[in-house]
This record gives C-alpha cells, structure tokens and sequence, in this order.
C-alpha cells in the first residue's frame, strides 16, 4: 500500500497537464505553419546547389558510403546528407519536400526547447518556446535548405541535454529498478555525437551540459569526469571539420592578427544580441566589418562584455544567477562562430543571422521567465491582462516578421536583391545576381552587377572573369580579354577565364599567345615551364610587363628556375 502521507498527483490533474501541454504543442505547430508559410513555396538558394541539387555524392546510389567514410564531402557533417541523399529520391529538384522536412526539424527543436526549459524549471518555459518557434532570426536556418545542418545539430543537442538532465535525476534517486542512469547517459553521449555529425557547431555542448548540472545543484569531481568522453568526442570531429574547411577554402578568409579577431569577437556578441532583441533590419549578407584595433571605439564592445560578465557574476548570489547562466550559455552558444578562427563564410561577412539559431536560447529564456514573473505578480493584483496582451504583441510581431523574411527566400534573385537592399557593397550578391540575369539574356543589367563587384572587391578573380563573358557577350573583346587576363594573374589556375581567353586570343589571330594559354588551361597544375613558356608569348609580342608577371609567378613556383631567371635580368636592364 502507498502511505497516506505521500503526495502523489492526483489522476485529474495529470491528465490537465495532459490536455495543457497537448494544447500547447498545437499552439506552437501553428504558430510555425502560420508563419513559415512562404517557406514552403520557396525554392533553392545560393550553395544549395553544391550542398544538394548538384552535390554528385547525393546523387551517386554510394553516396552515403562515401559520405560517411571518404573526405569527397563538402565538410563532415554527414548525419545531415544523409537526409539529403534519402530525400533527394523521395524529391529530387522540388523544393517543397525539403522546405517541409525542414519546418518538421524547427517544430521538433521547438517541442525539445520547450522541455529542456521545463525540465530546468524555468519559468515562462511555453512562451520562450513559442517565441522562439515565430523569431525572426531563425528564418535563415529554417528557409534555407542548406541550413538543414542547423536545424539536426541543434535538435540532437537539445535531446541530449534531456537524456544527460535525466540520468543525473536518476542518479541522485536510486532505489527503483526503473531508474537506468547509465543508460541515460548512453543515450546522451550518442545524441551528442549525432549533433556534431549533424554541425560541429555545437562542439562546446559540455560546457552547456555542465552549466545545467550547476543551475541544478553543485558540481562535484565526478561531473567533470562524466563529461570527458563528451570532450572526447567533441575535440576529435572538431578537428575532422576544420580539416575539412581547410581543405575548402581556397585561401584565408581574412588575415588578422589575436587582438583584431578579439576585438571583433567582442562586437559580434553585441551584434547577435541587438538582433535577438531586435531583430529589424535583418540581411543575409551583413557589411564586412574592419576592426582597427587603434580605434578606441573598437575597445568598447569588449570593455562592455568583460563589465557585464564581472557584474553579473559579483551579485551572482543577489538575483542575477539565471542572468549569468543565461549570459554564458550566449557566449559559449556563439563562441565557435565569433570569428577567433576562420570559416568559409567570412570572406562576406564576419557575422550571420543562421550563427545565432541556438545562442538566441540564452536571450529568449531569461526573458520569458521575467515575462512570467511579472505575470503572477499581475494576476495577484488584478491586472493580468496587461502581460498576456504583451506576450501576444511580441508573438503576433515576430510571426509577421518571420513571414515577411520567409518572402526573401522564394529564389536567388529575389534573395540577392534583397540582400543588396539591405546591403549595398554585398559583392557577392552582385556577382551571383549578375550570373543569374546573364544566364536570362539581360547583359546589360547583369553588366553593371559585374562591375559593381569588381569595384567593391578587385581582388575576387570570379567576377573579373564574369565582367569579361558579359563584356565579350557585348562585342568588346578587348576589354573582356583585360578583364580575362586580370583574372588569372588573381588566380592563375582559373581554368574557365584561361580557355575564355585563349578563345578571344585565336579569333584575333593571336596564335602563338592563344596556343600558351589553351595548353595552359589543361594542365594538372601550373608549373613554372609552363610560366616560361606564356612569358616567351608575351614577349613575342612586345608586352614585356606583362611577361615579367609571367615569369616572376615562375620563379613563386621554382625559385631556382633558369630560364625565368635569365630573362628577368634581360628584360630589366
């Protein structure tokens, strides 16, 4: 028999948190379906194409193989192509299948959010859920196909933290045969795995698996030793990853110095919380920032951050420990992406709004449950409705501004030209929207998007190339042959400009220099003869300066070679 004195909840009530938390799983899924509407008629944007529609390990019947167990993959992240791979043949070129798979991943990340909170006993846990089902920061993750990798890495990360959360209760009550903490801890170690197999970008989940241990009760040795094969696997596929990226980019994103990249880390924190708290004035490209360290302006965001943490932590035991915890879990969240080491995105910008999808937690959470404490004080006097009228407004404004971000998505152009009205100096967007107007005959107009590329960013070889088709396109050769030519002394393995301009070379009669650079352009590799042997063209026909480019990217190659070296020295005199 149970003793009278035990508290257990009584039938009716359990089923009232059943019919509650059911009917808020069906507030949130149509809050999404209300506002991500326009996500399902969108379409594919950007490096969708190299991500999936032209992805051939998608497309090969071995695909996951070599997915899982080769490094032909764009990064590691093969938990997330696998989806790709099995839809590619439920979908293949329709959009709309991947778009809904993707609104299923964001409403499973919500549901697990919104338990995880409950799970910690955070107050206004269903608010900050909802709020962060409509925010519109979390279109980019959700509308864009690619961002897929967002969405699996942080919904196996938030089952994680359940399984993780689960055991420790286990633990601290034994005496039921039910209670399995090993088990649980299992299972949390293999979501944890799956998430940065998903997107390493929640490497630093320990950290967080350990704050939620010290939210709950204090830390204790075997905590930390709990959490080593988390680290474990989080250092090993961190270092998989960036080998990966390594071997992408072609290139440093950017060169700066440990002060520089500091100072901007400071400024992206600041950054991603105005826009969690704000979120206007959003674009899928923001300005490239120059952080001059001899600015003291620059010092600001750092000063500001090291202040607020000193403050928060000194009245920790005052009533700011869940503001602590929730400041820390923002930074950490945003530390992989701050910027201290280099990934391909920051060649556009060194912020992003798909950086932020999980950090936002630490800004959502903590203002949720002040929106809850000021709930209860409000039904105690009388004026409850004032809150939930806020809450409302806050939730109707962010779905609207979920819905009118969504409408950016519905295809390249209309993102491109949406991201240069935002942005203007977006030298991608140039490019990639003059491609797209070219591809539809409107060479003028895709003109002065090449232009505007090549102006703001002169050293970004792909738009010369394109300035020179488009210019070639209008029937001036010869400054297509310069835009040509320009190209390859950026990036002198350019293959397409080299066949380009060895094309306009041949029907100008230019046989000597069109044969160089036809041969040229099916090499393996350049080599400095081959420098040489462009350079003796070059001279052929009297354009000594430019030979001497040719010979000098001879002697980058082969410092000891010979014939550069003598005609150098003949040209030079």
């Amino acid at each position: 028999m149970v003793p009278a004195s035990s508290k257990l909840p009584r039938p009716t009530a359990i089923a009232g948190n059943r019919r509650q938390a059911l009917l808020g799983v069906v507030v949130i899924a149509a809050a999404i379906a209300a506002a991500y509407f326009p996500a399902l008629r969108a379409g594919f944007v950007w490096d969708d194409d190299t991500f999936l529609t032209a992805n051939p390990l998608i497309k090969a019947p071995d695909g996951l193989h070599r997915l899982w167990l080769s490094n032909q993959g764009i990064d590691y992240w093969p938990l997330t192509s696998t989806t790709l791979w099995l839809e590619w043949r439920a979908w293949g070129l329709n959009p709309l299948g991947y778009h809904a798979t993707n609104l299923a991943l964001h409403l499973s990340c919500t549901l697990s959010l919104w338990w995880v909170l409950w799970r910690l006993r955070v107050p206004g846990s269903f608010l900050a859920a909802l709020i962060f089902a409509v925010h519109p920061v979390n279109v980019e993750s959700v509308a864009w196909i690619t961002q897929r990798k967002n969405l699996v890495a942080m919904f196996f990360a938030l089952l994680s933290i359940l399984a993780f959360l689960q055991g420790d209760r286990d633990r601290a009550e034994p005496g039921t045969p039910l209670r399995r903490p090993g088990l649980w801890y299992a299972c949390s170690l293999a979501a944890f795995a799956l998430a940065m197999l998903g997107k390493t970008s929640v490497a630093l989940l320990p950290i967080v698996l350990l704050g939620c241990l010290a939210w709950k009760r204090r830390l204790v040795l075997r905590d930390f030793l709990r959490l080593a094969p988390f680290v474990a696997v989080s250092a090993a596929l961190t270092v998989v990853t960036l080998e990966f990226q390594r071997r992408a980019m072609d290139g440093a994103a950017r060169h700066a110095g440990a002060i520089e990249r500091i100072l901007g880390a400071a400024a992206a924190l600041w950054f991603y919380l105005l826009k969690a708290l704000a979120p206007v004035h959003l674009s899928f490209i923001y300005p490239r920032w120059i952080v001059r360290p001899g600015d003291p302006r620059w010092w600001v965001p750092l000063l500001g951050a090291v202040a607020l943490t000193l403050a928060l932590w000194r009245r920790r035991r005052h009533g700011s420990r869940a503001l602590l915890f929730a400041w820390g879990f923002f930074c950490v969240a945003l530390l992989p992406a701050l910027g201290l080491t280099d990934f391909g995105f920051m060649k556009y910008s060194l912020v992003g709004n798909h950086y932020e999808h999980l950090a936002i937690i630490g800004v959502i959470a903590p203002a949720a449950a002040g929106w809850e404490i000021w709930r209860r004080r409000a039904a105690v006097a009388s004026g409850a409705a004032w809150p939930l009228a806020a809450a409302a407004a806050v939730v109707l404004t962010f779905g609207a501004l979920t819905w009118r971000q969504c409408e950016t998505y519905r295809d390249a152009e209309t993102l491109y030209r949406a991201t240069l009205r935002a942005n203007p100096a977006a030298w991608m967007a140039h490019n990639n929207l003059g491609i797209l107007l070219a591809e539809k005959g409107r060479t003028a107009e895709a003109m002065g998007h090449f232009e505007a590329a090549v102006q703001l960013n002169p050293d970004w070889p792909e738009a010369h190339s394109n300035l020179g088709m488009v210019l070639q396109q209008a029937g001036r050769k010869e400054e297509a042959m310069d835009q040509y030519r320009e190209a390859l002394r950026l990036q002198p393995d350019f293959r397409r400009a080299r066949i380009a301009l060895a094309a306009l070379l041949a029907a100008a009669g230019r046989f000597p220099e069109a044969t160089v650079h036809d041969q040229l352009a099916f090499v393996p590799a350049d080599t400095a003869a081959a420098h040489c042997e462009l350079g003796e063209a070059l001279v052929d026909e009297g354009r000594i300066s430019e030979a001497l480019v040719e010979y000098r990217a001879a002697l980058r190659l082969d410092p000891s070679c010979q014939p550069a070296l003598d005609r150098i020295r003949q040209l030079t005199r």
